[in-house]
């Protein structure tokens, strides 16, 4: 970053101006320049890499390659939704081994992207639960009350609006109106929920993989429309909450590590994070 900026935001905001497809007309109005980049500018990624989304034309795209400091560009990748793995699969013993040892993630906070959370499952309930560490940053959305399990519920959908800019969103919310947010989540860190049936089938007892940790959710999946700039978005602000863990049941098919900024997000997560999952 040039030594004339302050912040990466308006070293981005001054880059993405001179990209501008009538900057040439605007000159004379640097304000009026600015204004209308930001209009353009999507999110100012701080933590899971240094760059920016932004809705550009071809034409402001190639001015942008020429800007100081340009690196790369990727287009915004469509998503979809994966699965996760049972406590079977990884040969976990609630008796023995890293289970126990671990005391089954006391305390850890697990960061997962994805279709959101719906809080009134009792598999979020915090019963026995001390206080959230005073290490989290994070918070949660008025729509849903959180508690000492569930610490953390934010959503991003402003690249799924720039793509589609014909939606009416009224989703404003991080609650899960799929079921796979819930699904993952309560997979890696539900509470136990004693007497758990599927309408009757299948009676016993249900617990995620860590059922002492945290969870915070990232609302960054809706519907069948999903976009990597709302993915890196809610990474970039998990790792600025403080979470320890990062869990993703998503990704891009057929799409190189070196171009897939899924990969390239959770790369540098890793180097911000204390453990990387999912």
């Amino acid at each position: 970053m040039p030594k004339a900026f302050s912040t990466q935001h308006g070293w981005y905001l001054s880059t993405l101006s001179s990209a501008l497809e009538n900057a040439q007309v605007l000159t004379s109005n640097d304000n009026n320049n600015l204004e209308i980049a930001s209009s353009k500018l999507i999110y100012t990624y701080t933590y899971a890499m240094s760059g920016f989304s932004a809705n550009l034309s071809p034409k402001e795209l190639e001015a942008l390659k020429s800007s100081t400091g340009y690196i790369s560009s990727i287009p915004d990748l469509p998503a979809k939704l994966d699965t996760t793995h049972s406590p079977q699969f990884l040969d976990l013993n609630p008796n023995t081994g890293a289970w126990p040892i671990g005391k089954f993630g006391e305390d850890i906070i697990v960061g997962l992207v994805d279709t959101g959370i719906w809080p009134e499952s009792e598999s979020f309930k915090d019963e026995g639960m001390t206080k959230i560490p005073s290490r989290w940053k994070g918070q949660c959305e008025d729509s849903i009350k959180c508690n000492n399990k569930l610490i953390g519920a934010r959503f991003f959908h402003k690249g799924v609006l720039a793509k589609y800019p014909y939606l009416a969103r009224n989703e404003n919310s991080t609650r899960d109106t799929q079921g796979h947010g819930t699904h993952t989540s309560s997979t890696v860190a539900g509470s136990q929920v004693d007497n758990a049936s599927f309408f009757g089938y299948a009676n016993g007892s249900a617990r995620g993989i860590a059922p002492r940790a945290r969870v915070a959710m990232y609302k960054a999946l809706w519907e069948d429309r999903t976009m990597s700039s709302d993915i890196i978005a809610a990474i970039d602000s998990a790792i600025s909450d403080g979470v320890d863990v990062l869990s993703l049941s998503l990704g891009l098919d057929d799409v190189p590590l070196y171009n897939d900024p899924i990969a390239i997000t959770t790369f540098s997560a890793m180097e911000r994070v204390r453990r990387l999952g999912g």
